[in-house]
């Protein structure tokens, strides 16, 4: 077991202990992004009109992935406050309790979704692609995918609550074994080696499939063992009517605000898929998506340990130090993710080429998309700093209404009028999308400086 202690937590420096919390959630997040780009890298060398139409489905598919989790994994997300804030507090046992019961909870609505997902998806598809191969691979991977959805909730309330207790290291090490065995896997299934078939996108969702599988059984012995700092108590293992509730409290909003800005994903994919050139705009929005998520991982590994530092220091009730971490954290974020971005947009052209080489199209289409919305990301970051301190303090209200204005209020009206009413297709889309992020960062700056945020919650329970 690696942890860092609560009390170094409530008084190291601050910045080093960001890191120190944070390296090993960047870690895991680098490794859930070269699984995803092996996804695309297989899909994109299956040749011809197969690797576009393929890549361009993987896009399609993953609001509706989205769509269908996140009321799920907003109510999970309230794991934060509740561990962190016990775990500052020093009450280890409610602490275990409410992992037990956001586990239970995770798993149950994971079935849930497999089932109704599995049964939606055929008829949802169609509505957003206006393409019939691009339809039928996203259609087929959602077939194979959602079986694995208990299993990737299990996986990652595991990793938000070991954080959230001082433990990153061990969620690392299983999502670098269940991550490595996907990506061994991907060859196999996508491409066909030896006497194993070509499957296609339904080859990328076989092999998820299995390793999340592998990691949930990895996290279930874990915590029935206690071979970690939180451990599964077998007396709470059934949803309980006082732990539902504080989940709900808490986790509703997000839950709604997740649900509501994954609604909107589902409209922005039908509006480029109706673009002139669709395919080539899906697909290298798909590509990009995927190589700027490396710019999201130092921004979700120190956004994770500033939830942490924080959850334990209201729980401690040292406000102090909670609003001083959450200032210094916001700078840190924005300041990486900019100094990324002046790396990578320069290559922009040479880096998608690398996923989908000599398709012209999608090359230019996703270049411009990069240069555009890419400029905005430092705007995302300030976002991502300030909703840490919210999920951390159990206030989730404020960050549901930026997801929702984000999306609703500017994200979606701006690219139908940009791509569409004024007429300039691809470009006015990555336009309305890059302004939706300078606009919901002012929100999110408001909330904040509020102060509201600032609150103990074990108090409560």
């Amino acid at each position: 077991m690696s942890t860092v202690k609560t009390k170094d937590i409530l008084e190291s420096k601050i910045t080093p202990l960001m890191f120190k919390l944070g390296w090993p959630v960047m870690t895991a997040a680098l490794l859930e992004t070269f699984y995803q780009l092996a996804d695309t890298f297989w899909l994109g060398r299956l040749g011809g009109d197969e690797s576009a139409n393929a890549v361009a489905g993987l896009q399609v598919a993953f609001p509706i992935l989205w769509f269908f989790a996140a009321a799920a994994a907003g109510f999970a997300m309230s794991g934060t406050a509740l561990v962190s804030q016990h775990t500052g507090a020093g009450n280890s046992e409610k602490a275990n309790i409410a992992t037990t019961q956001i586990i239970s909870f995770s798993a149950i609505s994971g079935v849930a979704i497999t089932i109704f997902g599995s049964l939606l998806a055929p008829l949802l598809i169609p509505i957003i692609s206006g393409d019939s191969a691009v339809t039928q691979t996203a259609v087929s991977y959602l077939i194979w995918f959602f079986p694995a959805t208990s299993f990737i909730f299990i996986n990652a309330s595991f990793r938000v609550l070991s954080a959230a207790a001082g433990d990153t290291k061990t969620p690392l090490k299983i999502t670098l074994a269940s991550n490595t065995l996907n990506i061994i896997l991907d060859p196999f299934l996508i491409a066909g080696i030896g006497p194993i078939p070509a499957l296609g996108v339904v080859g990328a969702a076989a092999a998820t499939l299995v390793s999340t599988i592998f990691a949930a059984i990895v996290v279930i012995v874990i915590l029935v063992r206690g071979n970690g700092k939180l451990s599964i108590n077998k007396k709470h293992i059934i949803p309980e009517k006082f732990w539902m509730k504080q989940i709900f409290k808490i986790g509703a909003p997000a839950a709604f605000g997740h649900s509501a800005e994954s609604f909107g994903f589902i409209i922005l994919m039908a509006l480029i898929s109706r673009l002139p050139n669709a395919t080539s705009a899906l697909a290298g929005y798909g590509i990009v998506s995927r190589l700027t998520s490396f710019v999201f991982i130092p921004a979700q590994g120190l956004g994770q340990g500033l939830s942490t530092i924080i959850g334990q220091s209201l729980g401690a009730d040292n406000f102090k130090r909670a609003k001083k971490t959450s200032l210094l954290g916001i700078k840190i974020i924005t300041l990486t993710i900019l100094f990324q971005m002046a790396i990578m947009i320069p290559f922009r052209r040479e880096l998608i080429g690398l996923f989908i080489p000599g398709n012209e199209g999608v090359i230019t289409e996703g270049a411009n998309f990069m240069l555009i919305f890419g400029l905005s990301f430092p705007f995302f970051g300030v976002v991502r700093g300030i909703t840490s301190a919210f999920n951390a303090a159990g206030t989730n209200v404020p960050s549901m209404i930026i997801g929702f204005t984000r999306l609703w209020l500017f994200r979606i009206p701006f690219t139908w009028i940009g791509g569409f009413i004024l007429g300039y297709a691809a470009t006015g889309v990555w336009v309305g999308m890059a302004l939706s992020n300078f606009l919901s960062m002012a929100i999110a700056i408001f909330f904040f400086s509020r102060g509201k945020w600032l609150r103990n919650i074990t108090s409560q329970q």
